[in-house]
C-alpha cells in the first residue's frame, strides 16, 4: 500500500507539474503574440495559412495525452530514485559548484543532439507515419502544437528523461529548469511569428534556431530538424539553404497574409489547414 501511495503522489505531482508548464508556455506565447505585441508579431507571420480552433482544440487533446504519458515518465524516475538508481540530488553541496554552474547546458547540449537525430530518424518514410506524421497535421502550429504528439514520438521525446537521470548528476533545481526551458523553446519555436531581430542571423548567435527556423520545417517537412541550435543541420547538410533569406522576409513583414480578425491569439481561417494530406 506504500508502494501504491507513492505512486499515486508522484503521479499526482508530475502529472500537475507538466500539465502547468505546457499550460504556461503556450498561454504566454499565445498571449505576447495575440495580445501584447499583437501588431508587431502579424507583421511577422511567416505563413499566410491560419490556424483555426479546430486544429487548437487537435493539438490540446493530443498534448493531454502527452502529458499522462510523461507523467509516468517522472514516475518511474522518482522510484528510480529510491532505489538508489537514479542520480538526481537535493543538496547543493553534493558536487562541486563548477558542476553545478555547467550541467544545464550540458543537458542542453545533450538534448539537442538527441532531439536532431530522433526527430530525423522519425522522418524516415518507413516510420514517419507512426510516429511523426500526427506532429505535422499542425502545417500551421501554435504554441499549442508544442505537445501534439503521436504515442510512438511521446516515448521517444520522453525517454530522454530517464536516460539522462541514470547517467548525468543534476541538481533536483537544475533538471527542473531544464524541463521550463524545453517547453518555453518549443511552445516558441511553434508560435508562427518571428520573434528575433533582423541582424540575428548575422552574429554569433546564429547558431542558436529561431521560430523561422523551425516554421520552415513544417511546411517542407525534410530538413531544419534541430531543437536549439543549427550545428547539427549545417553538420548533415540538412539545413534549407534559403532559411536565412526567409527569416529576414518575415522580420521584413514579407511573408504575412492579410490582416484577419483573431480569437485568443489564434486568427481564424473558414478553409484553415485541415484534411491536407501530410506525407513523409
Amino acid at each position: 500500500m506504500d508502494f501504491l501511495t507513492d505512486v499515486a503522489q508522484y503521479g499526482a505531482f508530475h502529472f500537475q507539474l507538466t500539465l502547468f508548464r505546457y499550460v504556461l508556455a503556450a498561454s504566454v506565447m499565445s498571449i505576447c503574440a495575440g495580445w501584447l505585441f499583437r501588431a508587431w508579431m502579424n507583421r511577422r507571420r511567416i505563413q499566410k495559412r491560419r490556424a483555426n480552433w479546430g486544429d487548437i482544440r487537435r493539438e490540446v487533446s493530443y498534448s493531454m495525452l502527452t502529458i499522462c504519458i510523461f507523467t509516468l515518465f517522472g514516475i518511474t524516475i522518482n522510484l528510480l530514485h529510491e532505489m538508489g538508481i537514479a542520480k538526481l540530488y537535493w543538496q547543493w553541496s553534493d558536487y562541486p559548484m563548477w558542476w553545478n554552474i555547467v550541467s544545464l547546458p550540458l543537458v542542453i547540449l545533450l538534448h539537442d543532439a538527441y532531439f536532431y537525430w530522433t526527430h530525423r530518424a522519425m522522418h524516415h518514410p518507413k516510420v514517419f507515419k507512426h510516429f511523426h506524421r500526427l506532429h505535422h497535421i499542425s502545417r500551421t502550429p501554435t504554441p499549442w502544437t508544442a505537445y501534439s504528439f503521436s504515442v510512438g514520438e511521446i516515448f521517444i521525446n520522453g525517454l530522454f528523461s530517464p536516460l539522462i537521470a541514470l547517467t548525468i548528476p543534476l541538481h533536483s533545481s537544475i533538471w527542473l529548469s531544464f524541463l521550463f526551458v524545453m517547453i518555453f523553446r518549443n511552445a516558441m519555436l511553434h508560435t508562427g511569428r518571428e520573434f528575433h531581430p533582423r541582424s540575428w542571423v548575422d552574429g554569433p548567435l546564429d547558431h542558436m534556431t529561431t521560430t523561422t527556423h523551425h516554421d520552415l520545417h513544417h511546411q517542407r517537412f525534410q530538413g531544419n530538424y534541430g531543437f536549439y541550435f543549427t550545428w547539427w543541420d549545417r553538420l548533415m547538410g540538412t539545413e534549407f539553404k534559403d532559411y536565412k533569406e526567409v527569416f529576414r522576409q518575415a522580420v521584413d513583414g514579407k511573408l504575412h497574409g492579410d490582416p484577419q480578425p483573431e480569437v485568443g491569439g489564434i486568427a481564424q481561417n473558414p478553409t484553415g489547414n485541415r484534411g491536407e494530406k501530410i506525407t513523409a
